[in-house]
């Protein structure tokens, strides 16, 4: 299944269920795959059922929100007392009309592609690592991009961004910071991120500073929604000064994207119902 391979490989998680017996269904049939993918827990594929499709789906939604994908198991649906539907994981519990079905996650880990490795750099990479990103570090100086510097992050490359940044965008789902030194830096980065299909485009700096990069970009004949689309001023507004601060605001915003949610407080939402 393709849907699962890209989760693997750092796109959004997956959640599947192949039907091995239909039991009282008798529109399904064995092999029939049904599955729904995190954010706004999509679905893929339905067993033609509303009720069955809504019992899968509140599952799958809980299971999504695991930490890592793990082996297939076996649930079961049956009936209660009232007629209606149930999921069981235990096996004593299973019926002679049970639905059966293999349960599987797919999750791998996101991509969060630092460029720079000052003090911003190093806040952001230990606030990703803490929610799950597969963290990976360049910068063309080894006295800041090194091990010892970046214990968390998977991968450490010591090249210019120009070099990098193509090698280092490898999977289904990955979000580059520019956070280097210079403009001129952050401005190479940024013309070989836009060749990219990265999720993600976030450059810090001030804004007459980021706007000279943006600027130089579009004479160049770069497409403007492409320029439009890159995440500067960086981060969430929550008056971020310091670098961990700054750090949280950028991991906010793109968690906020990629989860498809709107940066409000969730109190503001609870009142408005």
């Amino acid at each position: 299944m393709q849907d699962a391979l890209a989760a693997l490989e750092g796109g959004k998680a997956l959640f599947v269920f192949t039907i091995t017996d239909p039991g009282e269904f008798a529109n399904l049939s064995a092999g029939k795959k049904i599955a729904f993918r995190a954010g706004k827990t999509e679905q893929i594929g339905s067993s033609g059922d509303e009720e069955l499709d809504l019992l899968l789906e509140s599952y799958a939604h809980s299971a999504l929100s695991q930490t890592t994908g793990g082996e297939a198991s076996t649930v079961y649906i049956n009936r209660d007392v009232d007629g209606k539907l149930v999921l069981t994981n235990r096996r004593g519990e299973a019926e002679e009309k049970s639905v059966r079905l293999l349960a599987q996650l797919f999750k791998g880990s996101p991509r969060l592609l630092i460029v720079g490795g000052g003090h911003v750099a190093l806040a952001l990479a230990r606030v990703g690592k803490i929610v799950g990103f597969e963290i990976v570090v360049t910068d063309d100086r080894d006295s800041f991009a090194n091990n010892d510097r970046f214990p968390m992050a998977a991968i450490i490359d010591v090249a210019e961004p120009s070099d990098a940044i193509p090698r280092l965008v490898g999977q289904a789902e990955t979000f580059i910071v520019l956070v280097s030194r210079g403009h001129l830096l952050d401005e190479e980065g940024l013309r070989q991120a836009l060749k990219t299909k990265a999720s993600y485009i976030g450059m810090i700096g001030s804004k007459r500073r980021t706007e000279t990069v943006l600027r130089h970009m579009a004479e160049e004949g770069v497409e403007q929604a492409l320029l439009d689309a890159v995440s500067t001023p960086i981060g969430l507004n929550i008056g971020a000064e310091t670098p961990e601060e700054i750090a949280v605001a950028i991991v906010a915003e793109i968690l906020m994207l990629r989860n498809g949610e709107s940066g409000n407080r969730m109190m503001d939402g609870a009142r408005a119902k």
